[in-house]
């Protein structure tokens, strides 16, 4: 705290200060250059977005649900198959039963 109340500190505090204020050329062309390349990024990001926006859904999930609705359903087809098999077996065999019992009593 010594060192602002001195006066020659300050003089060079504030001399420091106002040579560094000035605007360098090179640093001027190089911020307008960095502004136009920031213009032209946000631009494209906007571009990009927008595409982003644009593109369908991930269904990667739906996929994978309806195939297994799809399996079950399989399955569950696969055991009607089963089911309708005996029971055309047994609808044979009760058949043959009606045609010996038919044979055997005939209607006169």
């Amino acid at each position: 705290m010594h060192i602002l109340y001195k006066p020659y500190s300050i003089v060079a505090i504030l001399s420091l200060v106002f040579t560094s204020c000035g605007e360098d050329k090179t640093m001027v062309e190089k911020r307008e250059k960095q502004k136009v390349e920031i213009a032209r990024l946000t631009g494209e990001l906007a571009i990009i977005d927008e595409k982003i926006k644009a593109m369908p859904a991930d269904v990667s999930a739906e996929i994978e649900e309806a195939r297994k609705v799809a399996e079950k359903q399989a399955a569950e087809a696969a055991g009607l198959e089963r089911e309708i098999a005996k029971l055309e077996e047994r609808k044979a065999a009760l058949q043959s039963e009606y045609d010996t019992y038919k044979a055997k009593y005939q209607v006169k």
